[in-house]
């Protein structure tokens, strides 16, 4: 996904784009998570472990194990500068439900 705010059009080969249209630069979580919503999708949100918390955020898709990373807030040499908090960030997939359990009982100490 941060890849795509550099708006290199070869990231993106033309069989993609001709099968789901364009692909915008950037991509807002809230506008994301509300269309999830309404789809009955839900997404939580699981700890991020330092050093990446406040920088990123992460939410996980238990049914389908993905898991979005979005900016938290902006850190000089933490983000990338061209993206905005609040933008998502990557899309990992996939996240086991051991490795969310694992990241809570690690960022709780």
């Amino acid at each position: 996904m941060h890849r795509l705010a550099y708006r290199d059009r070869t990231l993106v080969n033309n069989v993609l784009r001709a099968r789901y249209g364009r692909f915008t630069p950037r991509l807002r979580f809230e506008k994301l998570h509300r269309l999830l919503t309404r789809r009955g999708v839900p997404l939580h949100e699981i700890p991020e472990p330092s050093p990446n918390g406040p920088y990123f955020r992460t939410f996980w898709q238990p049914d389908s194990q993905v898991a979005l990373s979005v900016i938290g807030t902006y850190g000089e040499y933490c983000t990338p500068e061209n993206l905005r908090v609040g933008d998502v960030y990557s899309v990992q997939a996939p996240m086991a439900a051991e490795e969310v359990e694992w990241r809570k009982v690690r960022v709780a100490g």
